[in-house]
């Protein structure tokens, strides 16, 4: 299949930056690592900010799907009540240390929860929205990250990449300890340390709904309106990969799994990985979990591509991913 060798040359390039990547700084050049918000030290609880100025944010709209930071150990990261939240500002010279006033108009994209988030070393490690959050090309960004209950895994020193430059500043304000999670006002803020950022939008998007455990089946729901009947290739890895398309990337890994469904193997498992948009650009998948316990933990992510001839590596446009934990 044409596809499968395309991903297969394509593994092996260099890291490219994608046309559905936003990087804060661009290029995203780090100048050590700090601690700040992902270390939950003893007291586990954070309330941290960051105000990106608009000269960073590429003047484009976009819809972001993903949140990456860059850690500088692989650690897992665990929290019993863990947020984010964004919002355009308008603020031009620095933020408020009163959070609320650097969050006018908020979105939370991910809802308060518990979280378990394993981060690699060096690689973008990627939080996917719940709620997708519609830059509008203009504004300022802030982001909000909290959590209570905030505990670590594996090397404990300096987390993530940041910069501290003056040309590549951009503030971030914050505080830590009991009662920070619902604190109003910051501890502190300044431009130095503020960590590095990767903001990803799809070209086309695909969500999942369904029960999640052995036995049922969880429904693809796949949009792209500008690619109108064109054909498409959905997949499912064990990872989120990129597999890079030129200077896009696809977020799968490119492994066993997903050579099984792009090659069309299992298909009573993965249903409909194949076919043709309909007149509004939607198609349906779906993955019927064999009714076996020992699936219980195992962590799915799937997306698609549009197909056009023409188009580079006939690839017209990319999906975000959809990822789901197999639970009991």
């Amino acid at each position: 299949m044409k596809i499968l060798m395309s991903m297969t040359i394509l593994a092996v390039l260099p890291f490219t930056a994608a046309s559905g990547d936003i990087f804060v700084p661009n290029p995203p050049t780090s100048f050590g690592c700090n601690n700040y918000p992902f270390n939950p030290y003893s007291h586990g609880e954070w309330r941290y900010q960051l105000v990106i100025p608009a000269a960073m944010m590429g003047g484009n709209p976009a819809r972001i799907t993903m949140v990456s930071f860059r850690p500088c150990n692989s650690v897992t990261f665990k929290a019993m009540k863990f947020e984010m939240t964004m919002s355009h500002t308008t603020m031009s010279i620095m933020p408020s240390p009163t959070y609320a006033v650097n969050l006018p108009n908020p979105l939370v994209v991910l809802p308060a929860g518990p979280i378990t988030w394993v981060r690699t070393k060096d690689t973008w490690s990627t939080l996917t929205l719940a709620n997708p959050f519609q830059y509008n090309g203009v504004d300022c960004l802030t982001i909000e990250v909290r959590y209570q209950g905030g505990s670590l895994q594996g090397n404990t020193s300096s987390t993530d990449h940041q910069t501290i430059t003056p040309s590549l500043a951009y503030y971030r304000v914050y505080g830590q300890g009991p009662g920070a999670y619902s604190s109003p006002t910051a501890q502190s803020f300044d431009p130095l340390g503020p960590l590095l950022v990767r903001l990803t939008y799809p070209d086309a998007t695909i969500t999942g709904s369904g029960s999640p455990r052995p036995g049922a089946t969880v429904i693809l729901a796949l949009s792209s309106p500008a690619d109108a009947g064109l054909s498409y290739q959905a997949g499912t890895s064990l990872g989120t990969g990129p597999v890079p398309i030129g200077k896009r990337r696809l977020h799968l890994s490119l492994d066993d799994l997903l050579l099984i469904t792009i090659q069309g193997h299992l298909p009573m498992i993965f249903k409909g990985y194949t076919g043709f948009l309909d007149s509004s650009g939607k198609g349906s998948a779906g993955i019927a979990i064999p009714g076996n316990s020992a699936l219980v933990g195992v962590r799915l992510h799937s997306a698609f591509l549009s197909l056009k001839a023409g188009e580079p590596y006939n690839v017209k446009s990319i999906s975000n991913t959809y990822s789901f934990t197999i639970t009991k």
